[in-house]
């Protein structure tokens, strides 16, 4: 790219000073090939610059480049220094005497640092000697190189593939790595008895948490089940989620099915004779405090029975799907104020049956098929069947009661429109203001006939 400024002298050359004033070869400092030229270019550029004038833009793109590759430079030698200082604590048993349970705590408190990183400077202190840890704080050997090629020779790499890494990029280390590591009966059991799937609540109860750790075998099962399952939930030519978005809505539909597939078993002769009406207890159940749900038209006050909150788009989802059960508690005290209808079984059947298929314009899915109310409950809709049409999962969960869309009543019953979110999208409509407030109201809008002064 810069090949025309490597046309002037070698003698020439501008090299870079060390902190006592001393210009030192650049194999002392930059230790790959392409840093050693990358520093050549910048010499050269350097040097046009301060005797010709030269002020050319790749010139300067030069100068940057080769500048960042030595910023990089003093920080590799300062993490040689690092991994001395650190070495020299091992030895010295300190970690015990300051009252850590291990270095890399030690290591990640004094520094101010992640644990990765404190755990990368505990390992290398522990593996090379006092020669290698000086070639990285004089610059021969950088400290990214040093930790590659450390853990490659204990991967069990011969001398002639460290070599060869050299050439590489560190990316392309880490593949050479990984095809160098060994993974024993014992490491694949101990791998398989470790994995876990934790769900925990965010500290403001906003949304879930999911960690874990899966087997290679068992991650990549999931991965490809979760992106082939994505592929049937969003509708040709509707604008695709990313693929970290698809796969969370296809765990979601994985779960759902699952809950919706199995009966819940029934133990006592009451539950035995819900479940033969058809009734079962809620998968997921919805608790608004009243009246402060009431007042903020569900965005306040609303959760899931445990603490997540949610707000008025989950409420009107779990009231399109299902009945609603309204219930106050004050205390002890529990007033049940009976269940409010949803749409009956038979009629809901008769719809879909009417539909045959999802009736958004374009759209042929037939997962997951469900009836929605055209114009809200919650805005004064009903449960005819004008009212009422067929939905696929993604366009009834994510497009409407997620994303905040509506159907167009003026559209064709089998070719709807969708319309964008409202600013409102829980027909939530704030209150009147208090007769004092509007009095204040209009008494700063009357006319007066006094003069201004």
């Amino acid at each position: 790219m810069y090949d025309y400024l490597l046309d002037y002298p070698d003698r020439e050359t501008v090299q870079p000073a060390t902190a006592n004033g001393e210009h030192r070869p650049n194999g002392d400092l930059f230790t790959s090939r392409y840093q050693q030229e990358r520093q050549r270019v910048y010499d050269r550029a350097q040097h046009m610059v301060d005797s010709r004038g030269y002020a050319h833009a790749d010139v300067e793109d030069a100068k940057a480049e080769a500048g960042l590759v030595r910023e990089q430079a003093k920080a590799s030698r300062a993490k040689g220094g690092q991994i001395a200082w650190v070495r020299h604590m091992l030895r010295r048993g300190a970690v015990a005497r300051m009252g850590y349970r291990n270095p890399t705590e030690m290591v990640a408190s004094r520094l101010d640092a992640r644990r990765s990183v404190a755990r990368e400077l505990v390992y290398l202190a522990d593996r090379l000697g006092d020669h290698q840890i000086e070639e990285i704080r004089s610059g021969a050997v950088s400290y990214e190189r040093a930790l590659a090629e450390t853990r490659l020779a204990e991967a069990g790499a011969s001398p002639e593939v460290i070599e060869a890494s050299r050439d590489l990029d560190l990316e392309a280390v880490k593949r050479v790595l990984q095809s160098h590591r060994k993974m024993s009966r014992a490491d694949e059991r101990e791998l398989f008895e470790g994995q876990y799937l934790m769900l925990q609540q965010s500290l403001d109860g906003s949304h879930m948490q999911v960690k874990g750790r899966l087997g290679a075998l068992e991650g990549e099962l999931c991965r490809q089940g979760l992106d082939r399952r994505a592929e049937k939930l969003v509708p040709a030519g509707t604008e695709r989620p990313d693929a970290a978005h698809r796969r969370a809505l296809a765990l979601t539909t994985l779960c759902q099915d699952e809950i919706d597939r199995t009966p819940q078993p029934a133990g006592t002769t009451t539950e035995r004779n819900r479940e033969t009406r058809g009734r079962r207890e809620p998968s997921v159940m919805i608790v608004a405090h009243q009246p402060l749900a009431e007042t903020s038209g569900n965005e306040q006050g609303v959760a899931v029975l445990g603490g997540a909150r949610v707000g008025p788009d989950t409420v009107d989802l779990i009231g399109c799907v299902g009945p609603t059960e309204r219930i106050t508690t004050d205390g002890l005290n529990i007033t049940y104020h009976g269940t409010t209808s949803s749409i009956r079984p038979s009629l809901r059947r008769a719809v879909l049956a009417r539909d045959d298929g999802c009736t958004i314009d374009g759209c042929t899915s037939a997962y997951r098929l469900e009836v929605h109310h055209i114009i809200p409950t919650s805005q004064g809709g009903n449960h005819t069947p004008e009212n009422l049409a067929t939905l696929c999962w993604f366009h009834h969960h994510v497009a409407v009661h997620r994303r905040g869309m509506r159907l167009d009543p003026q559209s064709p019953p089998r070719r709807r429109r969708l319309l964008p979110p409202r600013a409102r999208t829980c027909g939530y409509q704030p209150p009147d203001p208090d007769r004092h407030t509007l009095a204040i109201l209009r008494a700063l809008h009357a006319r007066t006939n006094r003069a201004p002064p």
